[in-house]
């Protein structure tokens, strides 16, 4: 497999691998914020599963009952439930038949709001067998980001911050973002909305280490 690896072992992503997985989770609290006030607070986090995360780089918040792409829009259904959980909940739907696409859900509990992570940056435990594979490997796109880190429909609805599978960590102090740019814009692939500049995206150029696919 090739990948877009990162270069060099004082990389961020070489820091991330060896240091990531003992940072704490975020606070539920940040987490129960509007989805437009946390969006651009995941940027920097890391998202695992099974052992292998994901530095986010990119995100697209939606709201709610106010908003109308989102699923939410509507009110609850069977499908969209796990928005209206508590701040924390991995919401993951299937996109085109095809794509699992996996959201973090934000706000109180009964809300209904998401925050889409679009793109990021894989980083394995560094001990792991076959670690150097990916290792940096840039993955762009909702559907790829839900293929790589082996999202499937039965994971929609565990809280990121209790399941033992999943987990949502607080890795930004590593990235250091206060030498990082996060670009501001429109939301993209939707009809309805496109007006509110609700998607977050780090300037990778600005962080030492990572590459762009």
């Amino acid at each position: 497999m090739i990948c877009n690896s990162i270069l060099g072992q004082r990389s961020i992503v070489f820091k991330m691998a060896r240091e990531g997985w003992s940072c704490g989770m975020p606070p539920r609290d940040l987490l129960r914020q509007e989805s437009f006030e946390v969006a651009p607070k995941l940027l920097g986090m890391l998202i695992e599963k099974d052992g292998l995360g994901l530095i986010i780089t990119e995100v697209e918040a939606y709201g709610g009952s106010d908003d109308e792409a989102s699923h939410a829009f509507r009110g609850r259904t069977h499908r969209n439930a796990s928005m209206f959980e508590d701040g924390g909940t991995l919401y993951v739907y299937l996109s085109y038949g095809i794509h699992r696409c996996i959201n973090i859900v934000t706000g109180e509990s009964g809300v209904g709001q998401a925050v889409l992570v679009r793109s990021g940056v894989l980083v394995t435990r560094s001990n792991e067998p076959g670690a150097a594979e990916c290792q940096g490997e840039a993955v762009r796109g909702p559907g790829r980001v839900g293929r790589r880190i082996g999202a499937q429909l039965g994971d929609d609805g565990v809280d990121l911050l209790k399941a033992p599978s999943w987990r949502l960590l607080d890795t930004r102090p590593l990235v250091s973002l206060q030498d990082a740019l996060i670009a501001r814009s429109t939301r993209v692939g939707i009809s309805k909305g496109r007006e509110a500049q609700w998607r977050f995206e780090l300037d990778q150029k600005a962080l030492p280490g990572f590459r762009s696919p």
